[in-house]
């Protein structure tokens, strides 16, 4: 029979101030000032209030964090939820409810080189001097 993996629990009632890391799963339900590092999942619970860095594959926030968090693959901001601090992290989903105050950087999906910059797409090059073939045809009347 395979042994489940059950990670690390920090109970409601536990303030704890240090660094937590574990290669399985973290769930918060207390209060940890300090440093959070897992392999996989972080979990922070409704009645939790984390102070410190946060890196995992994935975090999922429904109490409070006060600190950068670095998540490889998602980040999930849940209703009740509040991240004071910047983000890293390929896919983000905020509910709305959520508080979020803070820098978002997620990485280029289509880092091949070939796709458009996004302040070409923000800040196209002015148009004026190109002539449509409606202004052309003005001209031609005048």
């Amino acid at each position: 029979m395979k042994q489940q993996q059950v990670g690390t629990i920090v109970g409601s009632s536990v303030h704890l101030t240090g660094a937590i890391k574990d290669t399985s799963d973290i769930t918060i339900f207390g209060g940890v000032d300090g440093e959070v590092n897992s392999e996989q999942k972080i979990i922070i619970e409704e009645s939790a209030i984390v102070k410190g860095p946060i890196n995992a594959a994935e975090v999922i926030v429904s109490g409070q964090v006060t600190g950068t968090i670095t998540a490889k693959q998602r980040i999930e901001l849940n209703p009740s939820g509040s991240i004071k601090g910047n983000i890293d992290t390929g896919e983000l989903l905020i509910h709305s409810g959520a508080t979020f105050i803070g820098k978002c950087n997620m990485p280029d999906k289509k880092a091949d080189g070939g796709s458009i910059a996004a302040e070409d797409e923000l800040n196209p090059e002015d148009d004026s001097t190109k002539t449509s073939p409606e202004d052309e045809e003005e001209q031609e009347e005048e």
